[in-house]
């Protein structure tokens, strides 16, 4: 009789949250296939057999990140004024960057910001990843343009956001505490204020 093929003995989203802090912890290049079948309580062959490769396991994570950790702060998006999503989308980034159930700072930066040759695949992922936040945060703004100043670039404005919010992720890195990132991202909010940036 042939052989039925057995149920996995893992959970497929616990696994995953496993090696999303692994990689999290230590890049895509500075993890090993030890350090995740330990992170994840699986042999080798069970690893492979179900997510293929160390690569493909960590295209994986990424998409658990984004569909799990980063969407407490997209759902700042939904917001209904633009000073409001912007206060949000910082205030929110900050309490994502510091959650005391994750490694600080922010998996997207930390997980392959740059890999050598033969990973520039991983490093442009995760450059898509950070495009794709822009887009979407420029997106809204464009969509809220009536409360922006006359003339002001939507798309700029996303990126000034994205950048203090990148900012704020080295600090947690760092070791910054959740009130002092607050502090930093009220003074980025007081200046756009102070600008005119928002007109409601």
């Amino acid at each position: 009789m042939a052989a039925i093929g057995r149920p996995r003995a893992f959970d497929i989203d616990v696994a995953l949250d496993a090696a999303l802090e692994v990689f999290w912890r230590h890049g895509f290049e500075g993890t090993s296939i030890a350090d995740l079948i330990d992170a994840m309580g699986i042999n080798r062959p069970a690893l492979y057999h179900a997510f293929k490769d160390k690569k493909a396991l960590f295209y994986r994570a990424v998409e658990r990140y984004l569909s799990v950790d980063a969407q407490h702060t997209f759902s700042a998006l939904a917001e209904s004024t633009a000073r409001d999503v912007t206060t949000q989308y910082l205030v929110r980034s900050v309490e994502q960057l510091t959650d005391p159930d994750r490694p600080m700072g922010c998996f997207v930066l930390r997980g392959a910001f740059a890999c050598g040759p033969e990973n520039e695949d991983v490093a442009r992922r995760m450059l898509d990843v950070r495009d794709g936040a822009l887009d979407a945060l420029a997106k809204r703004y464009v969509e809220l343009g009536h409360d922006l100043r006359e003339g002001e670039d939507p798309r700029s404005l996303a990126r000034y956001v994205l950048t203090v919010r990148h900012g704020l992720a080295v600090l947690a890195c760092g070791g910054a505490e959740r009130a002092e990132l607050l502090e930093t991202a009220g003074r980025s909010l007081a200046g756009l204020e102070a600008t005119g940036v928002f007109i409601t």
